[in-house]
C-alpha cells in the first residue's frame, strides 16, 4: 500500500468475487460520502447473498469496522496513521486499522449498493486444508491476544484470554485421552498461539506447505 500512487485502491481477497457494477458503484457512492477513509461491501459473505437490502436505505452506512477480504480505500486518509500494524499476521490487522482510523475520527462505511461474496478459506489448495487450519487456530490466539495487550496492557489482556488458555489445555488433554488426534493439534496449536503471545514472541508460526 505504501507504493500506491493512485487515489484510491481496493484491497480484494483471492477467494471474493465481485457481483456486476461493484467498481460503478463504489465510485457513485464516493459522490455521496466524498470524506471516507474505507468503504466496504453491505453483503460480505458467502451466506448473506440473499439479503434483502432495503431501497430507502441505500445510503452508506456508518460503521466502526469493517471485514478485511475487501475494502476500498481513500489514500489520503491514511497519510497520518499509516495501513495496516505489521506486527499482526493473518487476523486482526483490519480491525486495528479501522480502530485507528476512528480513534482519529474518519469515517468507515458499508455500502448497500455494493456487493461482494467471499468463500472463506477457498484461497488455497484443499491438498493443504489441515495445515493451514493449524495455522489459523496458532495466529487466532496469538493476534487476539496482541490485539488486546496493544490496548488494553497485559494484565487486562491475560485476564481476556485466560479461560481460552484453560479451555485449550483441557481440551488438549480430553483429546489425548480420546485418542482423537486431529482435535488435539487444534487445541495445541491455540495454546501455542497464546503462550507465544503471552511471552512476547514474535508471529513467527508458519503452515507446513
Amino acid at each position: 500500500l505504501k507504493k500506491v500512487k493512485t487515489k484510491y485502491a481496493l484491497i480484494l481477497n483471492p477467494d471474493a468475487t465481485l457481483h456486476a457494477f461493484t467498481l460503478k458503484n463504489f465510485f457513485e457512492a464516493i459522490n455521496q460520502v466524498p470524506e471516507f477513509a474505507i468503504m466496504a461491501p453491505y453483503v460480505q459473505e458467502k451466506k448473506e447473498e440473499n439479503k434483502k437490502v432495503d431501497n430507502k436505505s441505500s445510503h452508506p452506512i456508518l460503521v466502526k469496522n469493517v471485514k478485511g477480504f475487501a475494502m476500498f480505500l481513500n489514500m489520503s486518509e491514511f497519510q497520518d496513521i499509516g495501513f495496516f500494524d505489521e506486527n499482526f499476521f493473518f487476523y486482526f490487522e483490519e480491525i486495528d486499522l479501522c480502530r485507528r482510523l476512528v480513534n482519529s475520527h474518519k469515517k468507515i462505511y458499508l455500502v448497500p449498493s455494493i456487493k461482494i461474496n467471499h468463500t472463506g478459506g477457498q484461497s488455497h489448495s484443499k491438498a493443504i486444508n489441515k495445515a493451514m487450519e493449524l495455522s489459523r487456530n496458532w495466529h487466532w490466539m496469538w493476534s487476539t491476544f496482541n490485539y488486546h495487550k496493544k490496548y488494553k496492557g497485559f494484565v487486562i489482556s491475560f485476564l481476556i484470554v485466560f479461560p481460552k488458555l484453560c479451555s485449550a489445555v483441557f481440551k488438549i488433554i480430553l483429546y489425548s485421552l480420546l485418542k482423537n488426534r486431529e482435535k488435539k493439534e487444534i487445541y495445541y496449536h491455540r495454546y501455542s498461539g497464546l503462550v507465544n503471545a503471552i511471552m512476547g514472541k514474535s508471529s513467527w508460526y508458519r503452515p507446513k506447505v
